[in-house]
């Protein structure tokens, strides 16, 4: 009975998780019609790990990471915050929210592959050829951006890299193993990403800042929403298992599409679709 419940209690987690994942998106392409991407980035981060850390070491008295901690976090940051996100927020310029969405969903696969490199995990026939039907995949739904404009390939590049930095990130908190808690993990995280991702900002920042509804709501929902809540979310099914933790985000092109289409008014194509079904079986036939 109490495996049952513990079972339960993870599945409504990973549902909700993978729910407020997929609206990271639409907050981004709201945001970008009021100010540049990594500009952005850059404000939710620093704001988001400025609240988290105050809070923590003044409020809740949590005692600071150790010298050896401090590398491993800012590596993290490094990963999860800097490259993963940022390269998030400059592709959503140039992809839809949905296709985001659906490269969010081979994660993964891709941290299947990366323990396999750095946690020496044994792979098997299934996920191999999970990986090469959920690539095809990726490919059949990317058509449409490509024909649109050669400059979208900048955003599937992007996409790319930010997959494999976040797949990375998770297969090395899971073999750094940090005796800190998950919202301390997170709160230094996101502060020292967003240091880091400064410079980007200003070097790429195309537009003055317009302080609107698009941008006040955007900062709100990507900043407590997604950076606070959503990411303790996260850790917590990380801590649990990587490798099942990972299959949650399968449901994010699923919610991702609805929530455009919704949202946005973002058209669905086939290939889109035929993409997401290809993904999908690709993601069980891993498992």
């Amino acid at each position: 009975m109490q495996i049952l419940r513990i079972h339960q209690k993870e599945s409504t987690i990973g549902i909700f998780f993978a729910l407020l994942w997929a609206s990271a998106a639409i907050a981004m392409k709201i945001g970008i019609n009021s100010s540049s991407p990594l500009t952005l980035a850059v404000i939710r981060f620093l704001i988001a790990g400025f609240l988290m850390v105050v809070v923590l070491h003044i409020f809740l008295n949590e005692k600071f990471p150790t010298k050896s901690e401090w590398l491993k976090v800012a590596i993290f940051g490094l990963l999860n915050i800097t490259l993963y996100l940022g390269c998030l927020f400059a592709a959503i310029e140039y992809v839809s929210a949905g296709l985001m969405n659906l490269f969010i969903s081979i994660n993964p696969i891709l941290i299947i592959l990366f323990s396999v490199i750095f946690l020496n995990r044994k792979v098997s026939k299934n996920e191999i050829v999970g990986f090469i039907i959920c690539f095809s995949g990726l490919l059949i739904a990317s058509i449409p951006v490509l024909q649109d404009s050669k400059s979208s390939l900048i955003g599937l590049v992007l996409l790319i890299i930010g997959m494999s930095s976040y797949s990375i990130g998770s297969v090395y908190y899971k073999k750094i193993d940090l005796k800190l808690s998950n919202r301390l993990i997170n709160g230094w995280q996101t502060l020292i990403g967003g240091i880091l991702l400064l410079p980007a900002a200003y070097l790429f920042n195309k537009k003055t800042i317009h302080l609107d509804y698009n941008f006040y709501f955007s900062l709100f929902w990507l900043t407590i929403v997604i950076s606070v809540f959503t990411t303790l979310l996260w850790l917590n099914l990380l801590k649990r298992d990587t490798v099942k933790a990972s299959k949650w985000l399968f449901l994010a092109p699923v919610f991702g599409y609805l929530l455009s289409f919704l949202v946005l008014g973002e058209e669905i194509t086939q290939y889109e679709l035929f993409g997401t079904f290809f993904v999908i079986i690709g993601l069980n036939k891993s498992k």
